[in-house]
């Protein structure tokens, strides 16, 4: 009889159990359903914030290349202008909003994307004197003076990544301003080490303003900076740590800052070129044309913006190119069958059919003649699309004149000797 009812006390124990067991097994259930639609609806709201940043940001670059191409199409045209305020004011203007735009979209894809690193050859001291002219204006309506140092040592001619390079450095010399009023920044490039064909080379920005507080180091554009009353005058961007150093890590290089509260901070910025001969890079430069007897090259410049346009033709008229312009894909693809092109420049997001769309069907008759992109779109976005279309190249709007004929120049020759 005790057997019995110890069996009973056992199983009425193992039946409370196992409906409490699936009672929470449920409640847990239930939970889960609902965290992972949390984080569903989250993805998505991210994804969408992405999107819409990267959307954006085109929208933005479209007519900023404009502006910045036809400033300097100006100034190249009119010498008598070169010191002009109106000019330098729109130079400033073009490169802070360009550096803005940068920022913005680092901060949007800085944990889920790769920072795309160039490798192209450019003129170190023309980089970081141009960089200093952009604040030339801002500072004439200040208080502060910017002064600049370039070491004789260095080897001007580098390879690296000119756009992150001013990213960088406009990150920290906009900060300094921000934190100077009636005082001095000091912006230094100095040679500290040559090994073989490596140098190392450090950016060092000074200033005699306020200490930067880490809280304003570690800030973000989502968390705008809470400055004090009488730090109210700053210029630029201001600092951001998780940019710069995010953008120095995808380059191998370092940033150091150092507070001192009685005479301001410093930034150095230490990274390693591979430095070029000039000869060298002259030699790379002439030796499409000594191919090519001289005689000028043929482009087709596809993009549906007719200030683009304007501004390439121009831009590429003055450089050796017969330019032919037209204003979407399908024309495009009529005169590439109907002509022999030695470069094609191909803007990606035309209505009804799109670079992508164009270069391919191009492709299907041509696969020779190098096509480069020329995308206001983030470019993370499309390496597979742009490499499966059968594009060879890409750069981002608005970009550097030197930095776009280095890139067909390389194409050319290397199409012409294959």
């Amino acid at each position: 009889m005790i057997y019995y009812i110890i069996i009973g006390i056992l199983f009425a124990v193992i039946l409370f159990l196992w409906l409490k067991y699936q009672g929470v097994k449920k409640r847990l259930d239930e939970k889960s359903n609902e965290l992972q639609s949390l984080l569903n609806t989250s993805e998505k709201q991210v994804q969408f914030q992405q999107d819409f940043i990267s959307i954006l940001s085109q929208e933005l670059r479209t007519p900023l290349y404009g502006i910045m191409g036809l400033t300097n199409l100006l100034a190249e045209e009119h010498p008598e202008l070169k010191d002009d305020k109106k000019i330098k004011s729109l130079k400033f203007s073009g490169n802070y909003l360009l550096t803005l735009i940068n920022n913005i979209l680092q901060v949007s894809f800085l944990d889920n994307e790769e920072v795309t690193v160039q490798n192209t050859i450019f003129n170190l001291k023309d980089v970081t004197q141009n960089l200093v002219q952009s604040f030339s204006y801002a500072t004439e309506n200040s208080d502060n003076i910017l002064h600049f140092d370039f070491d004789a040592e260095i080897s001007q001619t580098v390879k690296g990544d000119p756009a992150i390079l001013s990213q960088i450095l406009m990150n920290l010399v906009s900060n300094a301003l921000r934190f100077t009023k009636n005082g001095n920044v000091y912006f230094s490039v100095s040679l500290i080490k040559k090994k073989g064909d490596v140098s190392t080379i450090s950016f060092k920005i000074t200033h005699d303003g306020y200490e930067v507080s880490k809280e304003d180091q570690k800030s973000i554009y989502q968390e705008f900076i809470n400055v004090e009353n009488e730090k109210k005058w700053y210029l630029g961007t201001g600092i951001n740590s998780r940019i710069v150093n995010r953008l120095a890590e995808a380059v191998n290089a370092e940033i150091i800052i150092q507070n001192n509260s009685h005479v301001g901070s410093e930034y150095v910025f230490v990274i390693d070129f591979k430095t070029q001969q000039v000869k060298e890079e002259q030699a790379h430069q002439n030796s499409v044309f000594e191919v090519n007897s001289g005689t000028k090259f043929k482009a087709l410049i596809v993009d549906d913006n007719k200030l683009n346009l304007l501004v390439a033709d121009k831009m590429l008229s003055k450089e050796q190119f017969d330019c032919t312009t037209i204003d979407n894909g399908f024309d495009a693809i009529k005169l590439a069958k109907e002509n022999v092109y030695d470069v094609i420049l191909m803007d990606i997001n035309m209505p009804k059919l799109n670079g992508i769309g164009t270069t391919k069907r191009i492709r299907e008759f041509d696969l020779k003649t190098p096509i480069i992109a020329l995308t206001a779109v983030d470019v993370t976005q499309l390496n597979r699309q742009i490499i499966q279309a059968g594009l060879n190249d890409y750069i981002l709007k608005p970009y550097n004149k030197n930095h776009l004929l280095e890139m067909i120049h390389k194409h050319i020759e290397n199409s012409v000797l294959s």
